[in-house]
């Protein structure tokens, strides 16, 4: 397969030092090299959630990996969790959490709209032990604003699980600042390293008020990962192997991130969305959510009248070599979606692909 240009909501291209870890030689994933590795990411890890006093984890598997670990360590089958809900990804959220016999509530509203408040404050109206949202909701193009969730939640003592996966990197997270107790993310998007780790940050205050005796499970079971970075930290700081070659490319990825700067990158992701935004707004493409929740991260948008978004997305791939993603969910033939993480958070790969846009049309 010829590598064209990928501007799917993730992966993403890899930045040639991170490609190049993945071509080296295999490493152990002990000792003193892989210690010091570990050490140095999960520092970096704080420094990506904004988050100092955190638990993180570098989780090896999908971003969903990360939400079954939060699911089985912190919840417990009977709980009460209530899913706020306005797409593909938070449909998702509450379909993982009843899989773990917990009772699901979901407060929903349009595609496209911002979160339900009232709604979640009514929901609240009966005992939770968490409320679960999408930060960024990958199949609308909407960045749901987590302030007002946050307050709904902590005001009746319910913890707040944030998914993410296509925000942290490239969208303002300050997770302590916020008041998030639990949230999970993914490698392979705005942080620009191969898919396959899940980073996971905890409040200390969920951390230290749940039982760890109560967890069900070891591999998922958060305090089996932190047992092992306390017992085996001087050797051996995972409970199982990691890929080395995957683990070492995450931490370049890192690396990158924070010689960039966090809040550099965050801007960088703002003014590649910008300049997509106002050449789509000219091609006659509309967003669909206000103008005020539109996502820096994903992008999504309905065609002109006349235009079919699946063959759009097929002739820029045909004819263009040139890779976005069509609509999910009841959005499927009608939006075409298109990723600006990482690094493809540049304007000019936006003017590249508004370029072949126009052509295709």
């Amino acid at each position: 397969m010829e590598p064209g240009l990928l501007l799917i909501p993730g992966p993403v291209p890899l930045p040639p030092s991170v490609q190049a870890e993945l071509g080296k030689p295999a490493m152990p994933h002990y000792g003193d090299a892989w210690v010091k590795a570990h050490s140095e990411t999960r520092e970096m890890l704080r420094y990506l959630w904004s988050a100092p006093d955190a638990h993180v984890f570098p989780i090896a598997g999908p971003g969903h990996a990360g939400l079954e670990a939060i699911a089985y360590t912190f919840l417990r089958p009977g709980d009460r969790v209530v899913v706020v809900s306005n797409g593909f990804f938070g449909e998702r959220v509450r379909e993982v959490l009843l899989t773990h016999r917990l009772k699901t509530d979901v407060v929903e509203s349009a595609w496209g709209a911002g979160p339900d408040l009232p709604g979640l404050r009514e929901a609240l109206k009966s005992p939770a032990r968490a409320v679960a949202v999408v930060h960024n909701e990958t199949s609308t193009g909407i960045t749901n604003p987590l302030e007002g969730i946050v307050e709904a939640a902590h005001a009746v003592d319910a913890a707040v699980i944030v998914d993410a996966v296509s925000s942290l990197g490239g969208i303002s997270l300050p997770f302590a600042k916020l008041g998030v107790d639990v949230a999970f993310s993914a490698s392979q998007k705005c942080i620009a390293a191969p898919a396959g780790i899940s980073p996971v940050a905890v409040a200390p205050s969920l951390w230290e008020s749940t039982d760890s005796q109560t967890v069900e499970g070891w591999y998922l079971n958060l305090y089996t990962w932190a047992r092992y970075e306390t017992e085996w930290g001087e050797w051996h700081p995972t409970p199982t192997t990691i890929s080395s070659n995957l683990f070492y490319a995450f931490h370049r990825a890192l690396s990158l991130l924070k010689e960039e700067g966090l809040e550099a990158r965050i801007a960088r992701h703002a003014r590649g969305a910008a300049r997509l935004r106002a050449g789509l707004g000219e091609l006659g493409f509309r967003p669909l959510g206000p103008a005020g929740l539109l996502s820096n991260t994903v992008a999504c948008f309905s065609p002109p009248d006349g235009v079919d978004a699946n063959r759009l997305v097929r002739r820029l791939r045909d004819e263009h070599n040139i890779y976005i993603s069509g609509g999910l969910g009841p959005l499927r033939g009608k939006t075409i979606r298109i990723g600006m993480m990482g690094t493809q958070s540049d304007p000019e790969i936006m003017d590249w692909l508004l370029k072949a846009i126009r052509a295709s049309l």
